[in-house]
C-alpha cells in the first residue's frame, strides 16, 4: 500500500492560487482514477479536480472556501498499489554535478559573432 498526494493543479501560467468550492469526497470514501474529488475556482476559471489514483481518500487537508496555493498538497489517497516509484521519477543517467564557477556553457569564439545580418526582402507581397 502507498499514499499518493493530490495537489492543487496548475490551471494557467498566471494563476497562483485557487479556492476550494466543494469536496465531492470525504475521508474513507473510495475513489476511482480520474473521478472528480473536488471543485475549485480561480479568478479566471472554475474546474473539477480528478483523482490521480484509485484508492481511498485518507485525508483532506483543506476545507471548502479555503484559498490554496498552486502545487500545495490538498488531500491524500491511500492506494492498494505500490506507487512509490511512480511519484518520484529517477533520471535514466546520474546527474553530473559541477563545482560552482566551472560552467559547461559554450565558450563563444570570434567566429561565432556575426557583424551584421544581411537584408532579406519579404516574400509576402501585400499590394
Amino acid at each position: 500500500m502507498s499514499v499518493v498526494d493530490l495537489v492543487m493543479p496548475k490551471l494557467g501560467e498566471s494563476i497562483m492560487e485557487a479556492t476550494i468550492l466543494k469536496w465531492h469526497k470525504k475521508p474513507g470514501d473510495k475513489v476511482e482514477q480520474d473521478e472528480t474529488v473536488l471543485e475549485i475556482a480561480t479568478d479566471k476559471v472554475d474546474s473539477e479536480v480528478p483523482s490521480i489514483a484509485e484508492g481511498t481518500i485518507e485525508e483532506i487537508l483543506f476545507n471548502e472556501n479555503d484559498v490554496v496555493p498552486i502545487g500545495t498538497v490538498i488531500a491524500r489517497i491511500k492506494t492498494t498499489v505500490d506507487n512509490s516509484h511512480a511519484s518520484s521519477p529517477q533520471p535514466s543517467q546520474p546527474l553530473r554535478q559541477e563545482p560552482l564557477g566551472q560552467s559547461s556553457k559554450h565558450q563563444y569564439e570570434e567566429a561565432d559573432v556575426v557583424d551584421s545580418i544581411p537584408y532579406v526582402p519579404s516574400t509576402n507581397d501585400q499590394r
